[in-house]
């Protein structure tokens, strides 16, 4: 044991720590895993250090009594020269867990090592050498060890899914890590297809590997929700690879996981997801992602207490990933008004990743709907190229347009849009934009032009998967902008009657509410249209007392007394916040 921590101390290289303040301490039981050196030479085992990290972090999560930090956390500290103090207090943690991994032909040696923050103590240390058939072996009696050394407790079940090897097939489980160490690169196509290839080829060695079915099963449903592919052949895969995991290993917390995201990736089933998410949490109390799908569904459900909940865990668990205050603290507090917390989640994104461009957009949209603040989305969007990938594949045009439409730059918008197209799920239609600039210009013959090119776009457009109804807000918004009414109060009777924007309290509601009310403004229906517009302010939306004032799609009733009397009654954001 001395030899091994000495091993690893030579290799990370020796650390002088000048005398610092005290810190916070944090117990032994709250842990931090660093990525583990790779001392391999470059070849066809370069993934076996981030592949058995990955899966350390996935068998310490499944213990109730510890607090482990998420890969995405620690990922920063690899190869750090901080001092470990400074390490543990960053990421709120009392233990540091080291280790190396090296792969000669067959043979595979790891060292590990268990140290106190607090006091350098050495807690435990191992080194392992054994064959690369012994990967799974060596990771369960990791985590065993580490469990014991900072005296957590362990109760029988987790003993036992911390010591159950997912496959007896050595080949597959190498496949497996391989997978895994791709996660990094998966929301991307490339990165998911390259996934998907390489559990499938565990699954040909081990039909009955059901952690890789339940993995592939979230393969597909992440090329659905991020709209790579849509196809009904793709739905049913999701489908088919989670009923597979569940089959196999129906207390598997992985497999429950799995198919709650065919509920809410596949289907927009919030209230389905959440029962398997929390059947999955049973398993795996302390794996951040997993909270974060429990707080994405619970904001669908509009449960906001329950939402934050999940927020304040899995931020936790995953300190360092600065798309945890972006997503569901920041746009969570936006959509809610809570425009205070927004700003303060926006701000801790981008200390976290100062380049993360969709928290800067948020937050400038922050201060537009808060304070009617244009400047701060100004400087942000001065700064970005108007294709910008803003992340998750949406691009920076949709808000350069809004930002242009809300100034009545009428010019300036048309300049912005030809060679535009739809981008993410923001569905982003140029041509209506178009239409609404040559409004600003008082050209209608323009307009009416610009309206029937935006309705023959969308024409055929698909209107499957869970952002249809994008599809149907601007198809009604360009047959109300031609006259066509019957037409486009069909499209309204569909916004208002579609489960998935009559069950999403987030998104698809509120943006079915406002993109009702436009096409009710555009058709004289001025009454209906300032209910939709109370519902929204009284409610979670984007639609704020300071949007209205600015966007000229309301023109038509802004001098309506009603309209005026709601901007003075709804002009206090705070005291319509939702929580």
């Amino acid at each position: 044991m001395v030899t091994a921590a000495l091993l690893l101390w030579a290799v990370r290289g020796h650390r002088e720590s000048p005398p610092r303040a005290p810190v916070a301490t944090h117990g032994r039981t709250e842990i931090a895993v660093l990525p583990f050196q790779n001392l391999s030479a470059a070849g066809p085992h370069a993934y076996f250090a981030g592949g058995s990290h990955d899966e350390l972090l996935t068998q310490l999560a499944k213990v109730a009594s510890l607090k482990t930090i998420s890969r995405t956390s620690v990922m920063g500290y690899a190869n750090t020269t901080k001092p470990l103090k400074e390490i543990a207090t960053e990421l709120g943690v009392g233990s540091i867990v080291e280790g190396s991994v090296q792969v000669e032909g067959q043979r595979l040696r790891v060292n590990v090592q268990l140290i106190d923050a607090a006091t350098d103590e050495h807690l435990w240390a191992e080194r392992y050498d054994r064959t690369l058939d012994d990967a799974f072996a060596i990771q369960s009696d990791v985590a065993q060890r580490v469990v014991a050394a900072v005296g957590a407790a362990l109760t029988g079940d987790e003993g036992r899914a911390i010591a159950e090897a997912p496959t007896a097939n050595a080949e597959a489980y190498r496949l497996y890590l391989q997978a895994a160490e791709n996660r990094p690169a998966s929301n991307t196509r490339e990165g998911l297809e390259a996934a998907q290839r390489l559990f499938e080829r565990a699954l040909a060695l081990d039909p009955d590997f059901a952690l890789a079915h339940a993995r592939l099963s979230r393969i597909h449903g992440a090329m659905l929700w991020y709209g790579y592919d849509a196809s009904p052949p793709r739905i049913a895969r999701q489908l088919a690879e989670a009923e597979a995991a569940l089959r196999l290993a129906p207390q598997l917390p992985q497999a429950h996981w799995a198919m709650g995201l065919v509920h809410y990736w596949g289907h927009r089933d919030y209230r389905g997801a959440l029962d398997e998410f929390r059947i999955a949490l049973a398993g795996m109390p302390n794996d951040a992602e997993l909270w974060r799908h429990v707080g994405y569904v619970e904001r669908r459900l509009g449960h906001w207490a329950a939402t934050d909940s999940a927020y304040h865990r899995a931020l936790r668990l995953d300190p360092r990933n600065a798309d945890c205050p972006y997503d569901l603290g920041g746009n969570t507090y936006l959509v809610t008004r809570r425009y205070a917390d927004a700003a303060h989640a926006f701000d801790l994104a981008l200390a976290l990743a100062p380049h993360h461009r969709l928290a800067g957009v948020q937050r400038g949209r922050t201060y537009l709907y808060w304070k009617g603040d244009l400047d701060t989305l100004r400087s942000v969007l001065a700064g970005m190229p108007t294709d910008a990938d803003l992340g998750g594949g949406v691009s920076a045009i949709a808000t350069h347009a809004l930002m242009l439409l809300y100034e009545r730059k009428a010019d300036s918008l048309l300049a912005l849009l030809p060679g535009a197209h739809g981008e993410g799920a923001e569905m982003f239609e140029p041509s209506l934009y178009a239409a609404w600039a040559h409004r600003l210009r008082g050209d209608e013959h323009a307009a009416h032009v610009a309206f029937a090119s935006a309705l023959k776009d969308l024409a055929t457009a698909s209107d499957a998967g869970g952002f249809g109804y994008y599809v149907h807000a601007q198809r009604g918004a360009a047959l109300a902008g031609l006259g066509r009414r019957a037409e486009a109060l069909k499209e309204v009777r569909w916004l208002r009657r579609s489960r998935i924007c009559r069950e999403d309290h987030f998104d698809a509601g509120p943006q079915a509410g406002e993109a009702s009310a436009f096409i009710l403004v555009e058709l004289g229906e001025s009454d209906a249209a300032l209910d939709e517009i109370e519902r929204l302010l009284a409610g979670p939306s984007s639609t704020s007392v300071h949007t209205l004032r600015l966007d000229p799609r309301w023109d038509p009733i802004r001098e309506q007394p009603r309209f005026k009397a709601l901007l003075v009654k709804y002009a206090n954001p705070e005291k319509w916040a939702v929580r």
